[in-house]
């Protein structure tokens, strides 16, 4: 397959037969892809977009195309998902209508952004947050600033459960120039409650009785993430710091931490560390106040979970 050429209009393909659950769903995200390119066009001219009906991995999808050198931006959609992947190798299965999942696909000079690309999650999961927010336009509960809160690096989260992830992979690509590299930023939401893994939260709780459709959802995020993006490849994060602040779970809450390598809280193992999460630098490392003082914990390195005590 060669690159693909810059659009005139959203590219929307359909690769394999629609069973009946798919149908309606690939027709909302459909219309969807309609207005995220006329909301895109004048900042991403040269955007396609495509839907397909299932696909194992949007992210798989786009890694192997900038491996063969397509590295046109594209957002990538799949209104059924097969063998979805979340952070550390974690599994993210998607039915049809109650996960939406998308890939955005872009070359970024990576080095070049002011502070470090460390804070890329955090800049994506602070401009979904906002889009979700404006997009709801549900009254909140007295005292609340937001729906959708935060917690480092990588998740979106309501009403103290995980709402969705945000997983991002980079690799170098034939063709691109000096210092680029083809980045993808996948994104899985739990719209409904459905196939939702236990515990989890799903948009559908803001209003059970008019939950958002997963068309009006995509509209309302793929937008906000690549002019997230654009935005955070040229200022960094620092801009950002206050307003991830504020929707900072883990901030003021004890935390353990698991630095080491195949050991992970779900698996059973102790902590690394223990302490108290003080929010994030202009970098976007967490700071966790222990007790050898405050330390910086950088994406990749560490996964956290509320720690009692």
């Amino acid at each position: 397959m060669s690159a693909l050429p810059p659009a005139s209009s959203p590219e929307i393909t359909g690769r394999a037969p629609m069973q009946d659950a798919l149908t309606p769903v690939l027709a909302e995200l459909n219309g969807a892809a309609e207005r995220i390119w006329l909301a895109c066009n004048a900042t991403c001219p040269d955007l396609s977009i495509e839907v397909l009906p299932e696909l194992g991995s949007t992210n798989t999808e786009l890694m192997a195309r900038g491996r063969r050198g397509e590295t046109a931006p594209t957002l990538l959609a799949a209104a059924r998902q097969t063998a979805g992947r979340g952070r550390l190798g974690r599994t993210w299965q998607a039915e049809p209508g109650d996960t939406l999942t998308f890939s955005l696909g872009l070359p970024l000079d990576l080095g070049r952004i002011p502070g470090g690309a460390s804070a890329l999650s955090l800049a994506v999961g602070l401009a979904l947050a906002e889009a979700l927010d404006a997009g709801l336009l549900k009254p909140l509960p007295l005292g609340q600033t937001h729906h959708v809160g935060l917690k480092w690096p990588n998740d979106l989260w309501l009403s103290g459960r995980k709402l969705g992830g945000i997983l991002i992979e980079a690799s170098p690509a034939p063709g691109l120039p000096d210092g680029q590299r083809w980045v993808v930023i996948g994104v899985g939401l739990n719209v409904r409650p459905g196939s939702a893994p236990e515990g989890s939260a799903s948009l559908a709780e803001v209003d059970p009785a008019s939950p958002p459709r997963i068309g009006d959802v995509w509209a309302w995020m793929a937008p906000a993430l690549i002019h997230g993006v654009q935005t955070f490849a040229t200022q960094g994060f620092a801009p950002l710091q206050a307003a991830y602040a504020q929707r900072d779970v883990l901030r003021g809450q004890s935390v353990g931490l698991w630095s080491t390598p195949g050991q992970y809280p779900a698996d059973g193992h102790p902590p690394t560390q223990t302490g108290v999460a003080q929010g994030v630098n202009a970098q976007g490392a967490l700071l966790v106040h222990t007790d050898q003082g405050v330390q910086a914990w950088h994406s990749g390195d560490v996964s956290v979970r509320p720690h009692a005590g």
